[in-house]
């Protein structure tokens, strides 16, 4: 049988090695950590077949100030903002009309298939339990807010994505458990939840390596070549021989992809969670605070808050603070939560400045592939792009267009 290394063992990593299972691959899965400790697991757990809408679209910088205060959603630490500027500036030049539109088109091809691509793959197994069709919700303090600017509204329009706006009355019927503040309200019907980002990876490793798979420990630092072909990956120093080699290596994956000659604008981009066990107040599905950019996801652990944005580096300290700040919004959000049992997390989701993920062949060598970049949408891609990274391998043609996530797209 064929042989694949997969480097990387978060969703999209894990994904991968079931998908090219299926497809008669035999599978080696290497990460530095341990399965599913990476950026899938502080995942806020959303499935979002509707994620349609990308963050830079025309008029959001007149909410940026807003963003950056104090507590606010963003935050750039003073000393990296010269290194992350140019980052910042070609992602802004990406919320032009014309290519927020494309971008958008992009995703909904993406993420319209996640929970079907997830119902298939574990399909008779445990996993099958951690995904929910249970629908999402917006709200919003503003009226008319939880909908999005006009242009998010024509983008999920031009989606089909389905929708159903809510007053304050409406929201309360909902989510009784949230507090009198929120004048609007959407309800995206067709989105769903994982119950548990982290068990979901490790039990569709566990299944991969059940059926065949070898989970391998070790941190991945460069590879052999012999011009045409990736022959060998280094891992702690010995290299390893490979036929093929997928690189999902989150935000870790940009360095790797430039010792195989292809520099990419991977951003550490770090985000933040608590979880609270016994929180005493639930929510029925998962609320997003439209304005504050922040999700409460009901969890088989308790309820999880996670969302902000910073941008500080791959190897900065946390800045718990913006941890706290989640802490303080829940409070406000659902009155009456419990804060005996709280735990901290944060991580680095890899993020590419048009908001797309790399998703494709290696430029340079015929043996390698890249998929990586998922930014806030890991958990909605991982199914979907599993299944294509088994198809490119397969040499076969995916199912939807991959050209918008190639990895020459960046010059």
């Amino acid at each position: 049988m064929a042989e694949v290394t997969v480097v990387g063992a978060g969703i999209v990593g894990v994904c991968s090695t079931a998908w090219l299972q299926r497809a008669g691959f035999t599978v080696t899965l290497i990460d530095a950590g341990a399965v599913g400790e990476g950026a899938s697991f502080g995942n806020a757990g959303n499935l979002s077949p509707g994620a349609v809408v990308p963050y830079m679209i025309p008029g959001f910088m007149k909410e940026v100030p807003g963003w950056l205060a104090q507590n606010g959603p963003l935050a750039v630490r003073p000393s990296y903002f010269l290194k992350v500027l140019p980052w910042l500036l070609t992602a802004v030049k990406t919320s032009r009309a014309e290519t927020a539109f494309k971008t958008s088109r992009a995703m909904h091809a993406l993420h319209r298939g996640t929970l079907d691509a997830y119902d298939t793959l574990t399909k008779n197994t445990e996993a099958a339990a951690l995904i929910e069709r249970c629908g999402q919700l917006y709200v919003s303090t503003r009226e008319g807010a939880a909908q999005g600017s006009a242009v998010a509204q024509a983008m999920r329009e031009a989606a089909g994505v389905k929708i159903q706006s809510l007053d304050p009355m409406e929201i309360r019927e909902l989510e009784p458990a949230l507090a009198p503040i929120f004048k609007s309200g959407m309800l995206i019907p067709d989105n769903g939840r994982c119950k548990n980002p982290h068990q979901l990876v490790q039990l569709i490793a566990a299944e991969a390596q059940r059926n065949g798979a070898s989970i391998v420990r070790g941190e991945v630092s460069g590879f052999e070549t012999n011009g045409a072909n990736v022959t060998g990956i280094v891992v702690d120093g010995k290299v390893r021989p490979v036929e093929r080699v997928v690189i999902a290596a989150g935000a870790a994956a940009g360095r790797l992809s430039a010792k195989l000659g292809t520099p990419l604008p991977v951003e550490a981009e770090r985000g933040y969670h608590i979880t609270i066990g016994e929180p005493g107040v639930v929510p029925r599905i998962p609320v997003t605070h439209v304005d504050a950019k922040f999700v409460c996801s009901p969890m088989n652990m308790g309820l999880r808050v996670a969302g902000t944005a910073e941008f500080a580096g791959y190897d900065a300290e946390p800045n718990w603070r913006r941890a706290e700040l989640l802490a303080t919004q829940a409070s406000a959000m659902f009155p009456g939560l419990r804060m005996e049992k709280v735990s901290r997390w944060m991580g680095r989701r890899p993020s590419l400045p048009d908001g797309l993920p790399v998703l494709g062949a290696a430029p340079n060598y015929a043996n390698a592939f890249f998929a990586f970049g998922n930014s806030h949408f890991g958990m909605s891609a991982g199914s979907v792009m599993g299944k294509i990274v088994a198809e490119l391998v397969a040499q076969r043609t995916p199912d939807i267009d991959i050209t918008p996530f190639s990895p020459r797209r960046f010059g």
